[in-house]
């Protein structure tokens, strides 16, 4: 049989080389997880430059799309001018009759404003 004695220098020769070897394991693993942290912050780095770079692609082809809308409006309401077709509307904006028309006088001394509603018959 086995000593005490033996058997506890075999448990110290078997327990300072596999903490060791653990504690060489977890020191790269730290480095490995390190490393992955600054690549995904490198990677989002990335990824918010192609986003702000979208966006201004996006701005832009708003702004051709709404001038192109624009100028289309216009010959379209000089077309129907034309023709002799004059009316209100011209594409999807309705112009109003502006028979009623508000007023605001503004007053000397302070204190509340009054408006008043005058409708003018066109007779």
């Amino acid at each position: 049989m086995i000593g005490a004695k033996t058997y506890g220098n075999m448990v110290s020769l078997l327990y300072k080389p596999l903490c060791a070897v653990i504690l060489l394991l977890c020191l790269f693993g730290l480095i490995w997880l390190r490393s992955g942290v600054v690549t995904v912050a490198y990677d989002l780095r990335n990824l918010e430059e192609k986003k702000m770079e979208s966006l201004k692609e996006r701005n832009i082809l708003l702004a051709e799309r709404a001038k192109l809308m624009s100028l289309e409006k216009i010959g379209a309401s000089f077309r129907s001018g034309t023709q002799g077709n004059a009316t209100l509307a011209a594409g999807e904006n309705i112009f109003s009759n502006r028979v009623r028309v508000i007023h605001v006088r503004r007053n000397a001394t302070p204190g509340p404003y009054r408006a008043s509603l005058t409708v003018k018959n066109k007779e």
